[in-house]
């Protein structure tokens, strides 16, 4: 027994220097994956494009700046050719391939009325009193129509109440953007929703965390919810069921004033909170040109025509110190000036750098599910 114990020792001593010496280690390597080779091999100027989700000015100027993503509305889809071939054009020329975006929801969002056989299409309201079966296979039309067009995103569905705590209806309420009943049936109509377009290759972002309960437009006015904690609990019931199924998720741009000071999508406790939901998933806001929230920078030079790019850059930095993976711009030649700025914060910001890294790792996941990297 004591021999079998010293060659035991000896044995383990043998094993402790090779560990020392580098030749083997306690634990099996992981491998690196295709995005953690990939984000390697970005500089701080690429990483900082792929947080970036464009209007869609041309494929020239998306490829030229290698920003990650692109945002279709309806008057780019007049012709669904040309639009087809400008995405595929976009796809073959990037290095990276490029998330195509559009909100297709239905109703009074419906981004595809222009081509034939689209110009109506039923809202979240009236799907929610549709079977199951019933809104699959119109939401599989809904994604293979974008599939073929080369969308493979969709920033939708709306998870929001249709009537806040007042009992009073919502903004997405009027609008019937919302499933509107329970956070029950909300969920379930909105799981069909996102199985629809999973099938066809179609990812789906669910809006307006934590819950849009303000009966005015938050992009264009500051819009304040006095909601309790309580209350914004029951809204994120269809987020926290949902989180596993959807990629990713909008911020609202509503203050809730009893819970922060500022808008949820430049808060780092509203974030943090769709974070703790959805901790893989990429987090996105809603367009930072708008309106409401240039003003709650600037107040006065939002009402002008030319909006200081120092407002503008910091109104940026708030968005992503808040821990949002990527921002959404209408304003082409500002994502531009976004980018270098992003670049830069990098260099000067090893905690903000660090971030950065693991939101670009997010996006980058995304886009290997959605075959963008092959």
């Amino acid at each position: 027994m004591d021999k079998q114990k010293s060659v035991l020792i000896n044995t383990l001593k043998f094993i402790t220097s090779l560990v020392l010496a580098g030749f083997v280690t306690t634990a099996a390597a992981t491998p690196p994956t295709p995005v953690d080779e990939l984000l390697q091999s970005m500089s701080d100027e690429q990483k900082a494009a792929q947080l970036i989700m464009v209007y869609f000015a041309s494929p020239e100027f998306t490829v030229k700046h290698e920003f990650g993503a692109v945002l279709i509305m309806q008057n780019m889809i007049k012709d669904a050719g040309k639009l087809s071939a400008r995405l595929d054009k976009l796809q073959h020329q990037s290095s990276i391939g490029v998330l195509t975006a559009i909100d297709q929801e239905g109703g009074t969002v419906n981004r595809l009325k222009y081509l034939p056989g689209w110009k109506n299409t039923p809202s979240a309201a009236t799907q929610s009193k549709w079977t199951d079966n019933k809104i699959y296979k119109h939401q599989k039309k809904v994604a293979t129509k974008l599939n073929s067009l080369g969308i493979n995103i969709n920033l939708a569905p709306v998870l929001d109440p249709g009537k806040n705590h007042h009992n009073k209806p919502t903004l997405m309420g009027k609008k019937k953007r919302s499933f509107e009943h329970t956070p029950y049936d909300i969920a379930s109509k909105a799981a069909v929703f996102i199985q629809a377009h999973q099938d066809k290759n179609v990812l789906t972002i669910s809006k307006h965390f934590p819950g849009y309960d303000a009966e005015n437009n938050s992009d264009h006015e500051i819009a304040i919810s006095d909601a309790s904690r309580n209350d914004l609990n029951n809204y994120i019931q269809p987020f926290w069921a949902l989180a596993p199924i959807v990629d990713g998720v909008m911020m609202s741009s509503i203050h809730y004033q009893n819970m922060t000071d500022r808008p949820a999508v430049l808060s780092p406790e509203m974030v943090n909170w769709a974070r703790e939901i959805h901790p893989e998933k990429i987090i996105i806001t809603d367009d930072l040109w708008g309106l409401a929230l240039r003003s709650w920078i600037n107040p006065v030079s939002a009402k002008r025509k030319k909006y200081p790019d120092k407002d503008f850059l910091k109104l940026t930095r708030m968005a992503l110190e808040a821990g949002n993976d990527m921002l959404m711009i209408t304003y082409p030649k500002k994502a531009v000036l976004m980018k270098k700025a992003i670049a830069n914060w990098m260099k000067e910001d090893k905690n903000l750098h660090q971030q950065i890294n693991q939101s670009v790792k997010r996006i980058l996941s995304v886009k290997e599910k959605s075959g963008l990297l092959q």
